[in-house]
């Protein structure tokens, strides 16, 4: 009898010892409250949450391999580049360039037939997801070398900018790994967490996560996974297939004085003729936005519809969105080109003016 209670005190303190977080975030009063929130929402281990904020530290890049292929310098890595004060052109120099956009055309042939199935089943076209996979992560080759789990946790109890935010982000990261069985403390990414190829953060891919290569289980830096599921953000935000996305206007002189950077609200067509801006495309839509993007040289004004907004919820910027649609257009003429040359040296298609 007295061996039993012995045996019950010592095993009692044994685990009492064992459900104290140690190391970096032991004396947080925020992240034991966190530990008791995800035991009791989700139904948590508490040895688990108390093992893996135990092992915690701040965050460190990973080590990784070098790549074999060379990348041109100021196209993978634009520290250097202060994007929001030079304007369009610097976006243009780091994301519209000639080494993008031949691997977007290599990157959509590689996967033409995946990109079918899935253009088939969400309605959005194959240059646009490729667009933002390359854009985001350069088609796979720079998905970020940060340790997520630690990066997460560090700004949420660490640092108060935006705590709330990445709590919830936290959340959402050991949600997904221990749903699709991942080991949350060894997943990598960017400096703020997002994650895989197309660099969404964690409760993304619990909203819009898709299996698409059959094992049923939503991995990021799956290659049919994160096609799929860029496609399956696109979808559900509003993609329209087939429709406009961004129109050029033109005017009369350098710069356009009339907005300073987008209309707020959608406009008519009155417009158009009332600041003097020409269309040459055709188009459907009765109303619609107007942007400019400023230049050094001069100013440039397009018309921006559905599509265009649904770009915008991928990443809240106007010189994002425009780079993935110019980006998409480009590997879309290049990729139709390659197409056209193979089937004219097959004798399938003739040209009129040869």
């Amino acid at each position: 009898m007295v061996k039993r209670v012995l045996f019950i005190i010592a095993l009692s303190i044994y685990v009492f010892a064992n459900s104290k977080v140690t190391g970096l975030y032991a004396k947080n009063r925020e992240v034991k409250h966190f530990i008791n929130y995800m035991i009791r929402k989700h139904n948590f281990k508490r040895a688990y949450l108390v093992d893996i904020f135990s092992k915690a530290r701040k965050p460190v890049r990973f080590r990784t391999k070098k790549r074999h292929r060379k990348v041109i310098k100021g196209v993978a890595k634009g520290r250097n580049w202060r994007l929001r004060k030079a304007g369009f052109s610097a976006y243009e120099k780091k994301y519209l360039n000639e080494d993008r956009v031949r691997q977007g055309v290599k990157f959509v042939k590689r996967y033409k037939t995946l990109f079918e199935k899935i253009e088939k089943k969400f309605k959005v076209d194959r240059y646009t997801i490729a667009a933002i996979i390359g854009i985001e992560s350069y088609y796979g080759e720079i998905v970020g070398n940060w340790e997520t789990f630690n990066v997460l946790a560090y700004n949420a109890f660490k640092k108060r900018k935006r705590s709330r935010l990445f709590k919830y982000e936290l959340e959402n990261l050991l949600l997904l790994s221990y749903r699709q069985k991942l080991r949350a403390d060894l997943l990598k990414g960017s400096v703020y967490g997002a994650l895989g190829l197309g660099q969404l953060m964690p409760h993304s891919y619990i909203k819009y996560g898709v299996s698409f290569d059959g094992n049923k289980k939503i991995e990021p830096f799956s290659r049919a996974d994160a096609i799929a599921t860029v496609a399956n953000f696109l979808h559900k935000k509003g993609w329209k297939l087939n429709r406009d996305v961004a129109l050029r206007a033109r005017y009369s002189g350098r710069h356009f004085s009339k907005i300073s950077k987008s209309t707020r609200y959608r406009v008519s067509r009155r417009v158009l003729k009332k600041w003097g801006l020409r269309v040459k495309q055709k188009f459907k839509a009765k109303y619609f936005k107007l942007l400019k993007l400023k230049r050094a040289e001069f100013d440039e004004v397009w018309l921006t519809f559905n599509n265009f907004d649904v770009l915008k919820k991928y990443n809240n910027s106007d010189y994002y969105a425009m780079s993935v649609y110019q980006l998409a257009q480009e590997i879309k003429k290049r990729a139709g080109k390659k197409a056209a040359r193979k089937a004219v040296k097959k004798g399938k298609v003739k040209f009129a003016h040869k």
